[in-house]
């Protein structure tokens, strides 16, 4: 099925003009399903590198970028959007986010077309103003304005490539800071799109730009000293890195690394309900996401009618081919994390694990593994995340032990509760050490337009959302008259 969709070509995106990445690694991207070749990886080189990092710095330092007016700059999104809304972005997209990645056709088509709406949104905050305000003073108005850093580096991961990558570029972009994007070289497809249609609306040449490449093109560029400020996404080993290298100069970093994420059900929850936010926590993304299912714990209770009913929904699941669109799930990213999962899977059997599956596999060469619970591990075997279709199963008898549990890890991402006693649910959920807490639900994203999505613990540092991601990149600057200073005061 593969041939018959071209990947983009490989391709940077510095000062306003495109050139293929200059190092060809001999290493190729697969076909998560068959583990067809597809195309070959590409590195930028040290002087592609360098050449991005000099027009950022250039940028920011003409203002070219940050000086465009909010209304301009909103407009120039605009027309990203329009550029991302056409048929043959989301198509390329959304197939090769397919191949790529894994995920299922429906779902990155749906990714595809909430892409223009991203760019759509911050250009919605802009024209409301929200960069340049005016307050109250005692000698009249104070300005009250929030300006970008500088130039900011922005790195997105292999799973939800275009919904990461688009959200941190329109917010970078919005707040008027020049942007450097790299994304992951397993999934870089959706990133060439946006820089195509970054050239096609006009951008300014060191507005945004794109250099592809392994972890050391971003290795490179978070330690050089013209980067501001930097937003990532990935796992906590890389997290900590950008920590280290941002540290001694104090640069604003924007950490999200994952979260080894507890669903609760209590033994007066709806069973129906909490089976289906558990397969949906076990198969959105192939398991391959930031947010997914990674404790099950339930009450000693209901445990047995619990894991029936889910091993049940499992059973019908249709794990197959990405770019079938009857496939419930398709394969996990490559082969190497394939291979991660399945020894995750066996240290967890020699901690006394017993595995519960019910989904076949399918007749392909590719990287599946059905999704999976593994029931009898001891708590201290399982406070580290697996980033796939597994997660562990434990019991409890009452909420003091429910919450133990629930809190017996670094990482406090996301957390999902049932109970059909709201005020019960409430009262546990304000206790659990997460940045959110879904009652009765799988998806955090409805909870409310415009609440944070916040990490604590190992799960990183900072808050992302809509507001929260485009004031990320920005520095509050306050100016105003105030009356003759008493006692030489400050």
């Amino acid at each position: 099925m593969s041939r018959d969709y071209p990947l983009p070509e490989l391709t940077n995106y510095i000062g306003g003009a495109f050139a293929a990445p200059a190092i060809k690694r001999g290493q190729y991207l697969c076909d998560a399903n068959t583990g067809e070749p597809l195309q070959e990886r590409r590195n930028s080189d040290m002087h592609q590198v360098s050449a991005a990092l000099e027009v950022a710095d250039e940028t920011h330092s003409d203002g070219t970028w940050e000086e465009t007016p909010a209304q301009k700059r909103a407009a120039l999104l605009e027309k990203m959007a329009e550029e991302l809304a056409g048929e043959e972005y989301a198509e390329t997209i959304s197939v090769a986010d397919s191949l790529t990645s894994g995920a299922v056709i429906r779902t990155t088509r749906k990714m595809a077309k909430i892409l223009p709406l991203v760019f759509r949104g911050a250009a919605a905050y802009l024209r409301q103003g929200h960069l340049d305000r005016k307050v109250p003073g005692p000698c009249g108005e104070v300005e009250y304005l929030r300006r970008p850093w500088g130039p900011a580096l922005l790195i997105a991961p292999w799973n939800g490539p275009t919904a990461i990558g688009s959200h941190k570029v329109a917010s970078a972009l919005a707040a008027g800071a020049p942007c450097i994007f790299k994304p992951s070289e397993f999934t870089p497809h959706s990133a060439i799109m946006m820089a195509r249609a970054a050239h096609r609306a006009g951008l300014p040449e060191g507005a945004f730009q794109l250099t592809l490449g392994d972890r050391s093109v971003g290795g490179k560029m978070v330690e050089d000293p013209r980067i501001k400020a930097v937003s990532f996404t990935g796992g906590l080993a890389g997290g900590r890195a950008i920590a280290r290298a941002c540290a001694a100069d104090f640069i604003p970093t924007q950490l999200e690394l994952g979260g080894n994420n507890q669903l609760v059900v209590f033994e007066d929850a709806d069973l129906d309900k909490a089976a289906t936010g558990i397969v949906y926590g076990l198969t959105n993304l192939n398991g391959q996401w930031c947010r997914a299912l990674g404790r099950l714990l339930v009450h000693e209770a209901v445990k047995d009618a619990l894991l029936d009913k889910v091993l049940s929904l499992l059973s019908g699941f249709r794990l197959g081919h990405s770019l079938d669109e009857a496939s419930d799930m398709g394969p996990l990213v490559h082969r190497g994390h394939f291979e991660q999962i399945l020894a995750d899977i066996e240290r967890l059997k020699a901690c006394g694990g017993h595995v519960l599956s019910s989904t076949p596999l399918p007749d392909l060469k590719g990287n599946f593994v059905a999704p999976t619970l593994v029931d009898g591990c001891q708590p201290q075997d399982t406070r580290e995340e697996v980033f796939g279709p597994v997660a562990a199963v434990h019991s409890f008898r009452d909420d003091d032990e429910a919450l133990a549990l629930a809190n017996g890890t670094d990482l406090g991402l996301a957390g999902y509760v049932y109970s059909e006693n709201t005020a019960r649910a409430f009262a546990f959920a304000r206790r659990m050490r997460t940045g959110g807490v879904k009652i009765n639900g799988y998806s955090l994203l409805s909870i409310g337009e415009g609440t944070p999505r916040s990490a604590w613990g190992l799960s990183g540092l900072g808050e992302e959302g809509h507001a929260q991601s485009i004031e990320f990149f920005t520095g509050a600057r306050v100016i105003g008259v105030s009356p003759q200073d008493l006692l030489g005061g400050r």
